[in-house]
């Protein structure tokens, strides 16, 4: 299904959650395409999801790509690596237990009030000072980002019309269990959109192309098995592969064979090293994305 605004073309970019680890890979990697001549701020819509809620808010921003550099190095001033390590298992367990459950949302509505409960390093004022840059930032049309309500277990979707500022709804959809405290929006408490399903690429409206920044591998397009592939991998993989059936969609995973398995992607020590794996791969990828990006533009335009 294709839509067109205002008679053009759409463009829709999704980012995926992965963690600081993440946020270097898709910095690097958007760093790589602009020098190529690929800019995807330029997307009728932008997605995020978790990391990518907080590369996508810049990028929507119009900010430099590299903006989230800053705040890594932010986080890893405040966190140790041993916290952000137990954050990373944490995390991977919340993961599961959503995933795997009979009814995700009351297995949702768990792990909340657990969040709710928990102590932890930062306090909500400290953890949405490390988003400071987004202050005051007038929310970027065409973006939206994902959490989930911890007192519900619901999944939502922030946009320019959700009446949410662009700091805190950032900040909530980042906040992995148990390691960053939960953020009050209106009253009401949120945590990471990204617990079920890494990317929420289905959020994307309809788009004549989707690109897709997942920060996890996603699964071959025959489907073949992998034991090692968790249920949030699972239900990114059925989606994509949904939206494929329909829609122009180019998909960039990371090439993580350099770093030592399994990566852990809340480790601040390999952020520098997965900043010039997203930057190598731009090299890569740049040629067939620019294809599809210059093939959804109308010729003459």
């Amino acid at each position: 299904m294709t839509s067109q605004r205002n008679g053009s073309p759409t463009r829709s970019v999704v980012l995926g959650g992965g963690g600081t680890v993440g946020v270097a890979w898709q910095t690097g990697l958007l760093a790589g395409l602009r020098e190529a001549g690929i800019d995807l701020s330029a997307a009728s819509s932008i997605v995020g999801t978790s990391a990518g809620a907080l590369v996508g808010a810049l990028l929507a921003s119009g900010r430099d790509v590299t903006d989230p550099l800053a705040i890594l190095a932010a986080v890893g001033q405040k966190v140790d690596v041993d916290t952000m390590t137990a954050g990373s298992e944490g995390f991977r367990n919340a993961s599961r237990q959503a995933a795997l459950a009979a009814d995700p949302q009351q297995a949702l509505r768990a792990i909340g009030a657990a969040v709710q409960r928990a102590t932890t390093a930062l306090t909500e004022a400290d953890y949405l000072g490390l988003l400071g840059t987004l202050d005051g930032v007038v929310w970027p049309a065409g973006f939206r980002c994902t959490a989930v309500n911890t007192d519900t277990g619901e999944f939502v979707v922030w946009d320019e019309k959700s009446g949410v500022p662009l700091l805190p709804a950032v900040a909530a959809s980042c906040v992995v269990p148990m390691l960053f405290p939960p953020v009050t929006i209106n009253g009401v408490r949120y945590m990471d959109g990204g617990l079920l399903n890494h990317l929420n690429a289905t959020v994307a409206p309809p788009s004549d192309l989707v690109v897709i920044v997942s920060c996890h591998p996603l699964g071959s397009p025959g489907g073949v098995f992998d034991s090692t592939r968790t249920a949030s991998d699972i239900r990114a993989d059925a989606e994509v592969a949904q939206l494929r059936e329909n829609t122009r969609l180019v998909a960039v995973a990371p090439d993580f064979s350099d770093l030592e398995a399994p990566v852990n992607m809340l480790d601040p020590k390999i952020a520098a090293q997965a900043l010039h794996i997203g930057k190598r791969q731009a090299e890569r990828e740049a040629a067939a994305l620019r294809a599809a990006w210059d093939a959804s533009v109308e010729p003459g335009r």
